[in-house]
């Protein structure tokens, strides 16, 4: 939303390398799990750009510079939605029966049960 993607995706890796590069001096004590959670909400909240407005899902994904897509799972209002963004489009499979109504990147989109959509971004 703020445009500053090259400082989301530096944040990102202090998250997601917490443990793995053991910043702390403590990773044998334990996993941290609220690191795991902000690496799965920076992906699904800030590469993807979801928020709920006005009761409708909405997407607005770029991809980092240093990747060539990615991928994740939401869950909203009985849709298990896969989503998956690779260059310029963003493909959104609905893994449920349950019809979905959501808006990427500023245009709505309705997705039968099982259906799927691949919009621009």
């Amino acid at each position: 939303e703020l445009g500053y993607q090259e400082k989301a995706y530096e944040m990102y890796l202090r998250t997601a390398r917490l443990d793995l590069d053991n910043y702390n001096n403590d990773t044998e004590d334990g996993c941290h799990t609220t690191s795991m959670a902000g690496t799965w909400m920076s992906v699904v909240h800030g590469f993807g750009g979801l928020r709920v407005k006005d009761g409708v899902l909405h997407l607005n994904p770029f991809i980092p510079g240093h990747w060539s897509s990615f991928s994740f799972k939401v869950m909203f209002r009985g849709s298990r939605l896969k989503v998956n963004v690779k260059g310029h489009e963003t493909l959104i499979v609905n893994e449920t029966d349950t019809p979905a109504v959501l808006n990427v990147s500023g245009k709505e989109y309705a997705i039968s049960g099982f259906g799927e959509v691949t919009a621009a971004r």
